[in-house]
């Protein structure tokens, strides 16, 4: 390998010195010859790995710039308070920068976060793909139970609690707001500090079997009352028996209120 001019340069005025310094010069060349070469291997060294630092795209900067994008993505999404985590990479991963801006999909089936995954995307002619698994946390305050609620128990205000909630977590539908609960009947039991979720509610038993009822039978603007009698409990919406009082017959009707049935 060639040195450097300025290292042959040194080496020619050192031994243009006179006869009594030429020993101790070649000396001196000899070991500054091999300096000069360490140098100079060591520069050229570092100067292919910065060449390569900057030509790759290093997993904490897709990390990164994987967090940017679902923080974005989720302040759209109505919160309190929002926890993200990006899901380490294979440190063997090696992907070349990109020149072109990175577009970014979200696979979220519910829309809350949870346990999702987005695929980050070089569109370069030669571009890369990856899958980055990621665990978002969307928290907000929403009624929970503020005690343990028995099967069967009609809800009021006294049940309720308002808690800061991860709702992520929550895979079926529930209740947001104290009016959604209120007057609703418990289909299970719930535990203290649980949201009320929706297949856990039902609408309150508005007629017990064997009650007086009335029958509303509705033909265009013109209503017709009558009286009977349910065969069945039955809940606002539900569908119930019922024996009319004067024609003993019995009709399907829907119940629309405390004892009061509309017939079909």
């Amino acid at each position: 390998m060639e040195l450097p001019s300025f290292c042959s340069n040194f080496f020619s005025n050192s031994l243009t010195g006179g006869p009594v310094n030429r020993a101790f010069v070649q000396k001196l060349a000899y070991a500054t010859a091999n300096n000069c070469k360490t140098l100079f291997g060591a520069s050229f060294l570092i100067l292919l790995s910065s060449t390569a630092t900057a030509q790759t795209y290093s997993t904490l900067a897709l990390k990164q710039d994987v967090a940017n994008f679902l923080a974005s993505h989720y302040q759209q999404v109505e919160h309190e308070r929002l926890d993200i985590k990006v899901g380490n990479l294979d440190s063997r991963l090696r992907l070349e920068r990109c020149t072109e801006a990175l577009a970014f999909n979200l696979q979220d089936p519910t829309g809350l976060g949870g346990s999702i995954s987005v695929q980050a995307r070089c569109p370069d002619p030669q571009g890369w793909s990856v899958h980055v698994p990621a665990q978002v946390m969307v928290y907000r305050y929403i009624p929970v139970a503020a005690r343990a609620v028995q099967r069967g128990e009609q809800l009021n205000a006294s049940h309720l609690a308002d808690n800061l909630v991860n709702i992520s977590s929550i895979r079926q539908g529930y209740a947001l707001t104290n009016e959604d609960i209120v007057g609703k009947e418990a289909k299970r039991n719930i535990g203290q500090g649980e949201p009320f979720k929706s297949n856990s509610l039902d609408a309150p038993t508005a007629i017990k079997r064997g009650e007086s009822v009335t029958l509303q039978a509705q033909a265009g603007s013109i209503k017709v009352l009558s009286s009977g009698v349910a065969l069945a409990d039955g809940r606002v919406g539900q569908k119930i028996r019922v024996r009319n009082s004067s024609s003993e017959r019995i009709v399907t009707g829907i119940v629309l209120n405390q004892g009061l049935v509309q017939t079909l």
